[in-house]
């Protein structure tokens, strides 16, 4: 599972609270303390929960739990006016697409570092080790849109990240450090991933390497930010990054994705789609998911007698949106960038957090069982 390493004075300034508070309450949002250090804190947080990968979603989520700032997140999203075009060649190998851009931005070495680290964790959570998702972070400066996500020849040149000289995609599956690592990812396919600009400049080979060109760094303020990969966990991740970026004060701006794959992914981002053009989809999509509770429900399998305004208010602590109907249910607003919330079961189980795994009753269970080694296990032995 992902070690997050969270520095006091980032965590502090992001979360509006002291460090001793922070390290006493955050192992009850579902978190084990590592090591805690001088100048930092290293924690644990459950693989189902990749919005905790960066000190941003920590944050993020202690406001909530902590009282600070309760209820769901609001993004304000406006149009970048920015387009990518899918090229017919690329179905085939790596077919789904996710872009944002995230202006406004100042890092730090706490903000940068974290990104960083975001996006690698991402990799692993999400992406099995860059192969279902891999993710592209880079400064808009020196590159003109609009982008294109093209199937190229092996032989095509560009200067990867942290190289200073050229290289074709073949040779830096051989000899780029990244490129050995994943080149098993390529194994089979005649031509590879790219994404150009209007120019023909490389922002990335994914899930390889990002082209030097577009390397961010402490001068940058805008970025460009492509996922691509194998499934709809794309738009998962890519959720989770801009979102991250917006708590350190970024502005979220949609990219539209031009000649997209198919039917499918539009249906399952149906508010999103380009009205103007039936195979277009613009990203990222940060409409909240919509449930119902009842109440009875939640004591049931909870085990505590709250009111349908006591179930809100955990929900409002855990940072989804909540309220109560004439008829008692509860109308629930989901977080986009919750990966985990499939079931609303997995909502109850907030709830429990939320009211505090160390405020429910200790009971002793109705049903009393006896373990034993199974009728099947006997008998292959």
């Amino acid at each position: 599972m992902p070690v997050i390493t969270l520095y006091y004075e980032d965590i502090e300034t992001l979360i509006g609270t002291d460090k001793d508070t922070f390290i006493d309450r955050v192992p009850m949002i579902g978190a084990d303390i590592e090591r805690i250090e001088d100048d930092h804190i290293d924690i644990e947080f459950f693989p189902d929960r990749p919005d905790l990968y960066s000190p941003e979603g920590v944050a993020r989520a202690m406001r909530g739990f902590l009282d600070i700032h309760t209820g769901l997140p609001g993004y304000n999203v406006k149009d970048s006016g920015i387009r990518i075009t899918l090229d017919d060649g690329i179905k085939n190998i790596r077919p789904y697409l996710g872009c944002a851009v995230v202006r406004g931005l100042e890092f730090n070495d706490y903000s940068i570092e974290s990104l960083m680290a975001l996006q690698e964790d991402l990799h692993w959570g999400l992406g099995r080790d860059r192969k279902k998702v891999s993710i592209g972070i880079h400064d808009l400066r020196d590159i003109e849109p609009p982008f294109r996500y093209v199937a190229a020849n092996p032989d095509f040149c560009f200067v990867p990240l942290d190289f200073e000289e050229s290289m074709t995609m073949q040779e830096i599956l051989e000899n780029h450090p990244k490129g050995v690592k994943y080149a098993h990812l390529m194994e089979g396919f005649a031509k590879y991933p790219l994404i150009l600009d209007a120019k023909d400049q490389v922002l990335s080979f994914p899930p390889i390497i990002n082209g030097q060109l577009t390397r961010v760094s402490h001068e940058t303020r805008d970025l460009f930010i492509d996922v691509t990969g194998m499934d709809q966990n794309v738009y998962t991740a890519l959720n989770i990054v801009v979102t991250s970026l917006a708590e350190r004060g970024g502005k979220i701006g949609t990219v539209t994705i031009e000649n997209s794959i198919n039917n499918s992914i539009k249906d399952s981002i149906e508010n999103n789609i380009d009205n103007g053009t039936k195979n277009n989809i613009i990203t990222p999509d940060l409409t909240p998911g919509h449930w119902s509770l009842g109440a009875d429900e939640v004591r049931s399998l909870i085990g505590i007698d709250l009111t349908p305004q006591q179930i809100v208010e955990q929900l409002q602590r855990m940072r989804f949106g909540a309220s109560v109907n004439e008829d008692g249910s509860i109308d629930v607003s989901s977080p986009a960038y919750r990966a985990d919330i499939l079931h609303t079961w997995d909502i109850l189980e907030d709830i429990s957090i939320g009211y505090g795994y160390d405020n429910i009753p200790l009971v002793i269970p109705k049903t009393v069982t006896v373990g034993k080694q199974h009728p099947i296990s006997i008998m292959r032995n």
